[in-house]
């Protein structure tokens, strides 16, 4: 069947670049089709942490992120061996997610703005062909004249895009502590401890609240980044260690892991007829924030379809570019260059002289230009 645009992916990469269609290009949105491998509500690992500038995206778009149950955390918490700093912002400072709930209402919104989406349906291979692209399914073989891979950081559409590296790719282990084993203290705290790095992790544990049923529960995790050179550690016992320090058994839960790719500015973000979008193309290197990014590479790769079809022009020759113009590809470098800073220290004690001497400068930094990119 014939599209001008088929997303490959209908998580928050690729609802936000429909969403953005349907506002900007309606016409162009009523010939989109989303292809979606699972069945919403589908289960997906993540902390699932929003920053407000996902908030402020999705409001330009007439969504209210109060429609969906979550938890509103006031303070975010940045840790060294028991010392850093904490940041409290006004509503919040991060809302979290359950990803099951927060991509269907995505899902939905887009349906109802008139974008066709198809469960179901896992994406094979993507191949260029004269005037567009060949998407090969499971079930058919769709072509378009362009297609947006937003199907994460495995994407099977990146594979397409001459010139994309490998690796780029950090490893993260989580588990979710159930209601009954929550206490109902800190429930509007998220913890972000950089111990880890004592550890050899490139990067670090964290403790989030979240709901399970409606219930306060508490999801637990390690990142580790992978950017620089060097043993890679077993995050396992690492993670077990960590959290016994606060009276939690690993072995009483399921572990969890799964890929994130990370922003490079030297990869390549599209091909003629193709664009990435999301962890296809890559989300945040120093917190692994992958939701708020994946909105806002929704909103430019919008942007770039309807320049493209107004003018004829399917090289998204200029689209690298523009990203990394953007402030969110401005904020993204800034956040690269600060993990390959911190996370390529190994000296314990200039991690101490960081966290416990110069806390008060990587705060004003965090709150001055990593973040509001959005608003």
């Amino acid at each position: 069947m014939q599209y001008d645009v088929i997303i490959v992916g209908s998580g928050p990469a690729g609802a936000s670049t429909a969403l953005h269609l349907a506002q900007i290009a309606p016409e162009l949105a009523q010939r989109t089709l989303i292809l979606e491998k699972a069945r919403h509500p589908r289960p997906k690992l993540c902390g699932g942490g929003m920053l407000q500038d996902g908030e402020f995206i999705l409001q330009r778009l007439g969504m209210d992120v109060n429609d969906i149950p979550h938890v509103k955390v006031k303070e975010a918490h940045f840790r060294f061996e028991g010392r850093g700093f904490f940041i409290a912002r006004q509503p919040v400072s991060f809302r979290v997610f359950a990803r099951e709930v927060l991509d269907q209402w995505l899902a939905d919104e887009a349906r109802q703005r008139g974008i066709q989406i198809v469960e179901g349906t896992q994406v094979r291979k993507v191949t260029p062909i004269d005037g567009g692209v060949a998407v090969e399914t499971d079930r058919e073989t769709y072509t378009a004249r362009t297609v947006v891979g937003a199907d994460g950081s495995l994407s099977a559409v990146r594979r397409a895009v001459p010139g994309t590296r490998t690796g780029h790719t950090a490893r993260l282990l989580e588990f979710y502590i159930p209601p009954e084993h929550t206490p109902a203290t800190d429930q509007d705290k998220g913890i972000f401890d950089y111990k880890a790095i004592g550890q050899g992790v490139q990067g670090y544990v964290w403790s989030f609240p979240m709901l399970s049923d409606g219930r306060p529960a508490r999801n637990r995790g390690i990142f580790d980044l992978r950017m620089h050179d060097g043993p890679q550690q077993d995050l396992r016992p690492i993670l077990a260690r960590l959290v016994a320090q606060d009276g939690v058994r690993v072995e009483d839960y399921a572990l969890h892991s799964h890929p994130i790719r990370w922003f490079d500015p030297e990869d390549s973000f599209a091909a003629p007829h193709i664009l990435l979008v999301g962890d296809a193309a890559g989300v945040d290197p120093s917190y692994g924030e992958g939701i708020t990014f994946a909105l806002g590479y929704g909103e430019l790769a919008a942007r770039e379809l309807k320049a493209a079809f107004t003018q004829h022009d399917f090289s998204f020759a200029g689209y690298k570019e523009r990203i990394l113009k953007s402030r969110m590809g401005v904020v993204l470098k800034r956040r690269r260059s600060m993990a390959a800073m911190l996370y390529g220290i190994c000296n314990i004690n200039v991690q101490r002289l960081i966290w416990w001497r110069l806390n008060f400068l990587l705060k004003w930094y965090v709150n001055n230009f990593l973040i509001d990119w959005a608003k």
